[in-house]
């Protein structure tokens, strides 16, 4: 009853705080409800039955309504970028894909979410004005991912030595919490290697917390995930903070070898295997592998994508029976098997004009990165850096879709909107020290001419 209170009073305070303060406290609370979840709760059966995303989001877009004054506008619109472009042709894409979809019902559901997600790629572009605004947010996720990461330690959701059911939708297998965690990780990376002060202790405290939840998880696309994010830390680190850099790097892993056990390291070290295709592979290894060429089989029937969950209708078709799964209860014939690979859903589920878009976006993220590193070479500043958190955990979501399917992955929008609104907000940062510098340089120049002035004698009165 406790926490079901606890959780009332924050999340209605946030709420209250977008609309007399700024908005912002409005896109904490939806995050918060993200991370919590309170109907994935045992204490939720005290709160009542409320839509609390839903009732976040509506509540910080009437406050960026009642603000709009107080807000600095934007450089550049959120549907002008390119990730926004993107978005609204892949939402637009699968509203059509709703007149053929295979399955109507599931497709329609992820479109709907889809939209929703446009929602929220507009709330963290209008919102992430400044650099510390990008900062906050990005502390608000290390926040959240040290939350699951409390949730993990003490859970007991064990299948197979992997941990599920400790996150909410979208998080509540075992892969897709060790990815979402490993976004936390890198988040809070980069606020060690630059932040002061009580940020960078709470960042230091989380860091291992979030990873040992990590290590619960047991994903192999995870780790290489996290490995893939690091690469983009070392790529995108300020110069000036180079040797702190690897000092971090060194004590964060011998810090996260000292949280691995023996489960751990053999899932790990069976990554080779699928690699290899040696007979000790495991039989999920193999059922990846399987399911690979079951899709790209299935594309040529359906270049235009057979919407989303196609794949799990066509798998009967395509896969041999030992290959599919069916959940505890139901009927062996509705066994199917869901795509493992990111760029396979798109292709297969979304077709051609998917595929398309998910290259679009690929290209977009390494052409950032590339425009990050050669920026924070330029300026060091701490500013400029907060743009390598969402940069490494892109690589992260990325990589890690290389082996389970986070199309619908609800991080990926937040962090392709803070990217751009990082660099939004970094560039308008810049402008307005320049015009502050230039004006005060008009000042001087100003009070110097008249210095040197004559003054007036007093026959020339």
């Amino acid at each position: 009853m406790l926490t079901a209170l606890a959780f009332l009073v924050g999340f209605f305070t946030l709420l209250g705080l977008a609309l007399v303060r700024h908005p912002i406290f409005g896109l904490y609370a939806y995050l918060a409800t993200f991370y919590i979840h309170p109907p994935s709760r045992w204490w939720a059966q005290n709160l009542p039955d409320l839509r609390w995303a839903l009732l976040s989001g509506a509540i910080t877009l009437l406050a960026i309504f009642i603000h709009r004054q107080r807000l600095q506008q934007a450089r550049t619109a959120w549907y002008a970028s390119t990730p926004g472009v993107l978005l609204i042709a892949f939402v637009a894409w699968l509203w059509l894909q709703s007149l053929w979809a295979l399955d109507a019902e599931a497709h329609v559901e992820a479109t709907v979410q889809f939209t929703k997600y446009l929602v929220a790629f507009y709330l963290i572009h209008r919102l992430a004005e400044t650099p510390d605004r990008v900062r906050d947010i990005l502390l608000v996720h290390v926040a959240g991912c040290t939350y699951l990461g409390v949730l993990a330690f003490s859970a007991s959701g064990f299948v197979g030595g992997r941990l599920n059911g400790v996150g909410g939708p979208g998080i509540d297998d075992a892969n897709s919490l060790g990815m979402f965690l490993a976004t936390g990780v890198v988040s809070a990376a980069i606020l060690v290697l630059v932040e002061q002060g009580w940020r960078r202790v709470f960042c230091i405290v989380a860091a291992p917390i979030i990873l040992n939840g990590i290590v619960l998880a047991a994903s192999r696309g995870a780790f290489l995930g996290l490995l893939a994010g690091g690469f983009v830390l070392f790529l995108v680190k300020p110069p000036k903070y180079a040797r702190l850099f690897w000092s971090l790097a060194i004590v964060g892993a011998l810090g996260a070898v000292s949280l691995m056990d023996q489960r751990f390291i053999d899932r790990m070290l069976s990554i080779t295997d699928a690699v290899e295709r040696t007979e000790e592979i495991d039989a999920s290894a193999e059922s990846r592998w399987e399911l690979v060429a079951a899709q790209l089989r299935m594309f040529p029937e359906y270049p235009f994508g057979a919407g989303h969950k196609g794949t799990a209708v066509l798998s009967p078709r395509f896969l041999d029976a030992r290959w599919l799964t069916h959940r505890p209860g139901e009927d062996k014939s509705a066994a199917a098997r869901s795509s493992h690979n990111t760029f396979l859903t798109a292709l297969v589920e979304q077709g051609i004009p998917g595929a398309l878009i998910y290259f679009a976006f690929v290209a977009w993220g390494v052409f950032a990165v590339r425009r990050l590193r050669r920026d924070v070479r330029a300026d060091s500043s701490r500013e400029k850096a907060y743009g390598g958190a969402p940069a490494a955990a892109l690589a992260v979501v990325l990589v890690a879709g290389m082996f389970t399917d986070y199309l619908m992955a609800e991080v990926q929008v937040w962090m392709l909107a803070l990217m751009v609104a990082h660099r939004l907000s970094t560039v308008r940062a810049q402008a307005d020290l320049s015009a502050t510098s230039a004006a005060r340089v008009r000042a001087a120049a100003s009070a110097a001419q008249s210095a040197l002035q004559p003054t007036p004698s007093l026959s020339d009165r």
